[in-house]
């Protein structure tokens, strides 16, 4: 199994799900945050009909080039994958709202984003939108 680990971010494949996983640990900025997502995004070229969790529960917070470089080159580049549906898992309380909006947001340009509380769930849900 391929996957990306760092102090920062862990990105794997569920092939029983067909889900890209990318656990966020703590806040992650230029080539810590660059290298993790375009992994993802790779493995989302990789694995026809696969989905993408991020899971922000550990928090997230966005550094400004990133983002950018986020908007302009990682989303419309997952956009060619065959990536039908994004799951955001956030906890209930949360105080990032602003800046996962702001991502859900983007995302939806190109994928159906969904929230969840763990990944079963995430999984319950995209289940019932395939």
């Amino acid at each position: 199994m391929k996957e990306f680990n760092s102090e920062f971010c862990n990105v794997k494949f569920i092939d029983k799900d067909k889900v890209v996983l990318l656990t966020w640990k703590k806040f992650a900025c230029g080539d810590d945050y660059r290298r993790p997502t375009s992994f993802a995004c790779e493995l989302l070229k990789e694995n026809i009909a696969s989905n993408f969790v991020v899971d922000a529960r550990n928090g997230f917070e966005d550094d400004n080039a990133d983002v950018e470089w986020g908007f302009s080159i990682l989303l419309p580049s997952m956009a060619q994958t065959t990536c039908k549906i994004v799951c955001f898992l956030m906890n209930k309380v949360i105080d990032i709202d602003e800046e996962m909006d702001m991502w859900t947001k983007e995302f939806g340009k190109y994928f159906a984003v969904i929230k969840a509380s763990d990944y079963e769930n995430a999984i319950e849900k995209i289940k019932r939108l395939l």
